[in-house]
């Protein structure tokens, strides 16, 4: 009999300490959904001067999710990427911007204008440039329809509105009559 207890024991604690396993991946599954993006973008310290250059070019809520996967794409086609935000954001506070009609004048023509730009076009478009190649990281969230959402839906293949893939039933709205 005792052999039936140790084994019942073995196996009340193998499934108490499973359930406290779960709970504690699933607690840690809810704390980790809740952590801010902030929080991911210290990882990258060249982000956070990358959006506070964006908050000055574009006068909108930018999305920081956004703006991490935009820096990263201009990462890697601008090795200077860090160099030149540092240099524009100095501008910036030379002429104690608020917007970006505060010190956009101040910029010099070439690579840094360019580059002012170039985030003013991604934030709007999605992308970083026109050709067919131009990696899209931002579709819903792009400023384009941002603006308009209150009257134009995004563009969408999805014949009954944007994320929709299916149709939707055809109902009448009042039964026809039989005459």
């Amino acid at each position: 009999m005792s052999r039936n207890n140790n084994e019942r024991e073995l196996q009340s604690l193998s499934r108490r300490k499973l359930l406290m396993a779960g709970a504690a991946l699933g607690a840690g599954g809810l704390l980790g959904v809740q952590l801010p993006v902030s929080a991911a973008l210290a990882a990258e310290p060249g982000v956070a001067p990358f959006m506070e250059l964006s908050r000055l070019l574009v006068n909108h809520q930018l999305d920081e999710g956004v703006g991490q996967r935009m820096w990263q794409l201009l990462q890697q086609e601008n090795a200077q990427l860090d160099s030149q935000v540092a240099a524009v954001l100095k501008i910036a506070q030379a002429e104690n911007a608020k917007i970006v009609e505060d010190f956009f004048p101040a910029i010099t023509e070439g690579e840094l204008q360019d580059l002012a730009y170039q985030i003013i076009f991604g934030w709007y478009a999605g992308c970083l440039n026109t050709s067919k190649t131009a990696e899209s990281f931002a579709f819903a969230q792009a400023l384009t329809f941002q603006n308009t959402a209150d009257v134009i839906t995004i563009p969408s293949y999805g014949l009954t509105g944007p994320n929709e893939w299916a149709d939707r039933p055809n109902v009448p709205v009042l039964p026809l009559r039989d005459f």
